[in-house]
């Protein structure tokens, strides 16, 4: 079976984050044969190193990866085409779907939409659109939190791999030789940082570095180490950028600069850390898996909107926590709000919510048994794609 996906990187790297690990689990589980086209292969190289950008078409973990530009054309006829969150096809490559429909062979289409757990999107998971020009189908695909969704994504091993990382001190080991941080185990509590510009950081890092438990940091890089900088110039007067592999301490903070990761650096990130700081959808749903509390960042939007989306999500979770942890709950939520409002924030408030830091993995227990009961997203993507085939 042959599918094609679609991806526009815009900023952030979200939507090729998920666009790749969607693209190598059909091919390593599903056994189809791939192809990625993604409008801007150097930024891509940076989430996939061994990627080639000035190549048009290359192989890399048995996809296909071309570079999308106005002028592309399919090399072949695909059966499932996904088109990467609104990403928007040119017309020489829907008029091509069309002649695959008049031979007979009319493609599957997906648009794979962004992650939400509002009402209104199990409503219309599912729902198709009709082509004007062509009568081609198309279908909303809603990656969300519950049955009525599209569902998230999770490889068939994730949660094996997890387990056996959190339980071979020997991996963690490695995994911090790495990264350059030898003495990274010798902390008794790991955070990892990975976030947007915010306000409230400064805060949160003088509540850390003001805690009786010693920190270390962990600050992959992203738009968050400006305000980083700012905060170490007002506490220490260091006048100096942050460069990949820098660590700074601050009474009982260390802050370690990490480099851009790869997603399995990045996950295995998430499964050492205590608390984990995430941004955007990629990492959202990684944080979830990880089964470590964390806070969400979510993405901002015009006139508020993205509360919106976290507020549903937040009540999604409400749902599964049990009465003797709504007390924890409420102090969780209250924190992921003020993280999101990008203002100045309290430090108390994160000095309690590391007080509060040993009762969450109780807190977000049931919420992490929900979501692993269900199927991921692309079970239910190539379940649909089987009964579609049938009729």
């Amino acid at each position: 079976m042959h599918c094609a996906i679609f991806c526009n990187i815009i900023d952030n790297f979200g939507d090729i984050g998920v666009c790749w690990r969607l693209t190598r689990q059909l091919a390593a589980e599903y056994q189809l044969n791939v192809s990625l086209f993604v409008n801007d292969l150097s930024s891509f190289s940076i989430l996939a190193p061994e990627l080639q950008p000035e190549l048009p078409i290359q192989q890399l973990d048995q996809i296909t990866v071309h570079h999308w530009h106005a002028d592309v054309y399919f090399d072949q006829p695909y059966d499932l085409i996904i088109e990467g969150f609104g990403c928007r096809l040119e017309d020489q490559l829907i008029d091509q779907m069309q002649q695959q429909a008049s031979a007979g062979q009319p493609p599957l289409w997906i648009n794979l939409e962004y992650m939400s757990a509002e009402p209104w999107v199990m409503d219309c998971h599912g729902m198709v659109s009709i082509h004007p020009a062509t009568g081609l189908k198309q279908t909303f695909w809603f990656p969300s939190t519950t049955a009525q969704s599209g569902g998230l994504i999770r490889e068939q091993a994730l949660l094996t791999e997890r387990d056996q990382f959190q339980q071979d001190s020997q991996q963690q080991v490695e995994f911090w030789h790495s990264l350059g941080l030898s003495n990274a185990m010798q902390f008794s509590r790991k955070i990892s940082l990975f976030s947007y510009e915010n306000n409230a950081i400064a805060d949160l890092l003088t509540a850390l570095a003001e805690d009786s438990i010693a920190t270390l940091l962990l600050v992959p890089k992203s738009k968050a180490i400006p305000d980083i900088e700012l905060w170490l110039q007002s506490r220490l007067q260091l006048q100096k950028t942050l460069q990949i592999s820098d660590q700074v301490s601050c009474q009982n903070l260390k802050i370690a600069m990490l480099p851009f990761l790869s997603h399995l650096q990045y996950d295995q990130l998430l499964w050492a850390c205590d608390l984990n700081f995430i941004r955007g959808e990629d990492s959202c749903v990684r944080a979830q898996w990880a089964g470590k509390p964390f806070i969400w960042h979510i993405y901002p939007q015009d006139e508020n909107a993205h509360f919106i989306k976290l507020q549903a999500w937040i009540d999604q979770i409400k749902q599964q926590v049990k009465g003797e942890y709504l007390a924890d709950f409420v102090a969780w939520q209250t924190a992921m709000q003020a993280w999101n409002s990008n203002t100045p924030s309290n430090s108390k408030l994160w000095q309690q919510l590391l007080t509060n830091l040993p009762k969450w993995p109780n807190l977000l227990s049931d919420w992490s048994g929900f979501l692993t009961a269900q199927p991921d997203l692309a079970r239910r993507l190539m379940n649909w794609v089987e009964q579609h085939q049938l009729e």
